[in-house]
């Protein structure tokens, strides 16, 4: 961070129709522990087909620009609307179902990391005592230390909680060819570790409290599973997914027939299971491998 008399602090929120009630008070919790140097903004963009009913009430409780664009044009598409509405010198994007684990310090640990850090990880938690698909895959493989994530960064980039500067952003920006459901954080990751561009991340996490059934949970993986088979098929991802890391070695070495016939056999079977109560993160990740064999992929593509 370059020294200078006042930054401003954007805070991005993507929503479809989300209340953000829970979010906004927490978000202005954190306000008051901030230097005089430091500004905050809040925009929060909706996709969701009709305005939120409090859009009026939380532009005045908590000074929120609200931006209605029901354009359809998905997730990335709402971000990098919310970031051109912003005049931040930094940029803090979260979802609208995030909710600081620690409201008054949430914005301040953001605000130093950004001292040394182009772009800062903050982290997923989720609450105790949640017994859905979505909160026991969620622990397993997003509730990750900070120091666990350092070790793959980019690989473990998540849009869910992150702050980054903004010319850095401008110049990366989300794809908007993406308009359907999944990865386009996966991408954005991707693009910065080309770019060569180092991710911070730290231990300031923020509660994910999504309350999708667990059909609503799978079905969303269908089409993040699908969406990530067509970025692979474009030549945007490449190894570093574990998942198509995977796939490739199945491919390489002809066992990718045989995944393809269990998935004709037992797809169906194992998301029965899932829905059921089984809460198994080896099945699930079997699942989604199953959903990514049935996207024809040519071997040999470079992916870069």
């Amino acid at each position: 961070m370059k020294a200078q008399d006042q930054n401003t602090l954007s805070i991005c929120i993507a929503s479809y129709g989300d209340n953000l009630g829970a979010l906004l008070h927490a978000l202005d919790l954190g306000r008051n522990a901030l230097s005089k140097n430091w500004k905050v903004e809040v925009i929060a963009g909706d996709q969701y087909p009709e305005p939120a009913a409090e859009a009026e009430q939380w532009k005045t409780q908590y000074g929120v620009r609200y931006l209605h664009h029901p354009n359809g044009l998905g997730r990335s598409n709402n971000r990098n609307t919310t970031a051109k509405a912003s005049t931040g010198n930094y940029l803090l994007f979260l979802d609208a179902d995030a909710l600081p684990v620690r409201p008054q310090q949430f914005l301040k640990s953001y605000c130093e990391a950004l001292d040394n850090a182009e772009v800062v990880v903050g982290g997923i938690a989720y609450k105790l005592g949640r017994t859905s698909l979505r909160y026991a895959i969620g622990q397993h493989k997003e509730a990750i230390p900070a120091n666990k994530r350092e070790g793959r960064p980019h690989a473990n980039f998540s849009a869910f909680n992150f702050a980054i500067e903004r010319t850095t952003f401008f110049k990366h920006p989300f794809d908007e060819s993406l308009k359907k459901y999944g990865h386009e954080d996966t991408l954005f990751g991707q693009e910065l570790r080309y770019a060569c561009i180092t991710i911070r991340h730290i231990e300031n996490p923020a509660y994910h409290l999504d309350d999708d059934s667990d059909t609503e949970f799978l079905d969303k993986t269908d089409l993040a599973v699908d969406n990530l088979g067509a970025l692979i098929r474009e030549g945007k991802i490449d190894e570093e997914v574990r998942l198509f890391a995977v796939y490739r070695k199945l491919q390489r070495t002809g066992i990718l027939y045989l995944i393809r016939l269990l998935r004709i056999l037992f797809a169906g079977s194992i998301r029965a299971l899932l829905i059921s109560g089984v809460r198994s993160v080896l099945l699930f990740d079997f699942y989604k491998l199953l959903r990514l064999s049935g996207h024809t992929i040519k071997i040999g593509r470079r992916n870069f």
